[in-house]
């Protein structure tokens, strides 16, 4: 089986797992007063952030294929949140004493990322006719 089709099959039931936690948890909070907290994002994020730890440790230590890596790590994990990714590469760096890229790095995501997030809200309200 090529890689490429792992990654797929992984991403596709990723996708559809995120989607089911996201259901999940909008039915249980629906009637509660943190019914508009984002708790199914928090919870991907910090489960993604286990479960590519745990795989890409295993991978490392060759008990984990790499063909496996691929579609349970880039695959389902990369398809159920990309935040994993980013603390796995933050991790990276404190564990290899780089404090300042680590710094940028995680800076650079939350501020850049915002200010990505507010640009695309603005261009599209204006494309949209909105201010």
């Amino acid at each position: 089986m090529p890689f490429w089709f792992g990654v797929a099959l992984g991403g596709a039931l990723g996708a559809l797992a995120r989607y089911g936690v996201n259901l999940l948890v909008a039915g249980r909070l629906a009637t509660t007063s943190w019914a508009t907290f984002p708790l199914a994002t928090l919870l991907v994020n910090v489960a993604g952030s286990f479960l590519l730890a745990f795989i890409t440790t295993l991978a490392l230590r060759g008990l984990v294929s790499p063909a496996w890596r691929l579609a349970l790590g880039t695959g389902f994990v990369g398809a159920f949140t990309t935040f994993s990714t980013f603390e796995w590469e933050s991790d990276l760096m404190v564990r290899e004493g780089e404090f300042t890229r680590v710094s940028v790095y995680v800076l650079g995501n939350l501020v850049l990322g915002y200010i990505a997030v507010l640009l695309g809200r603005l261009l599209a309200a204006r494309l949209g006719g909105e201010a």
